[in-house]
């Protein structure tokens, strides 16, 4: 997996976040993430290169999900998340109309009634 400069900013901004909240260092961190201070500090400033190991054991030490924050994975996640899905209905009568508002789909149609159906409504009537 390959990370690019977006992806860096948004790891910087989240340890950025996640340093002030946690009042922790960068060597404190580094020591977490068994990286030598150097290789920390370069992965997040972007002098090194972003590594995938790096990345999510730092996301992991942070308590993020790498694909919350990070643009590739977020982008990636959201192509391989959409469906194309079918529904059939069934309707007896003669559709008249078919419309939708908003996600709901109505569907028009006109039903003959039964003759038992005529004897129940005058009996109500």
């Amino acid at each position: 997996m390959t990370f690019d400069e977006q992806d860096r900013q948004a790891l910087h901004q989240t340890w950025m976040s996640y340093k002030a909240k946690a009042r922790i260092t960068q060597s404190e961190m580094a020591k977490k993430l068994e990286v030598s201070h150097l290789t920390f500090s370069r992965s997040i400033h972007g002098d090194g290169v972003l590594e995938s190991r790096f990345v999510f054991a730092f996301c992991h030490v942070m308590g993020v999900e790498p694909n919350k924050i990070l643009p590739s994975l977020r982008d990636r996640e959201q192509v391989s998340q959409d469906v194309l899905v079918t529904n059939k209905v069934v309707v007896d009568g003669d559709i008249e109309a078919v419309y939708y508002e908003g996600h709901t789909v109505i569907i028009e149609y006109r039903k003959p009634l039964a003759p038992s159906d005529d004897t129940t409504l005058e009996r109500v009537s």
